[in-house]
């Protein structure tokens, strides 16, 4: 059901986006279809795909963002499940969505990770011993 999500609130975005002519490089999550698609021509190359990633890290460092993991960022190769050179709406939308949900396995892998045994224990407690 969030897959589902997802991909709605891509699509409903990049309408947005397309229908007010503009680029907002600097918002977080994933761009839509629409802004890599330069040319118009219905799919991505492997040009625009890269040209959008540079836009979008630029404005990003323009503005004083950090710009974590930018090079753990998939690659074009790893979206074009196909291997035609070209990415379809679907092949994007599929790579985003799997990025988005490793990065949040990963996340998860991380939380909880306390101090560990025996870390922070025994402060201010005398040996009984």
């Amino acid at each position: 059901m969030k897959a589902y999500k997802l991909v709605i609130m891509t699509l409903v975005s990049g309408s947005l986006v397309a229908a007010l002519g503009a680029t907002d490089f600097t918002k977080k999550g994933p761009m839509s279809f629409e802004a890599y698609d330069s040319d118009k021509n219905g799919s991505i190359s492997q040009t625009e795909f890269y040209d959008l990633r540079e836009k979008r890290m630029n404005a990003k460092a323009e503005q004083g963002m950090r710009m974590k993991n930018a090079g753990n960022a998939p690659t074009f190769e790893q979206f074009d499940t196909n291997s035609d050179k070209q990415l379809s709406k679907m092949e994007l939308l599929e790579g985003q969505m799997k990025h988005t949900s490793e990065k949040k396995s990963q996340k998860g892998m991380n939380k909880g990770q306390g101090m560990g045994q025996g870390q922070g224990m025994g402060k201010g407690m005398k040996n009984s011993n």
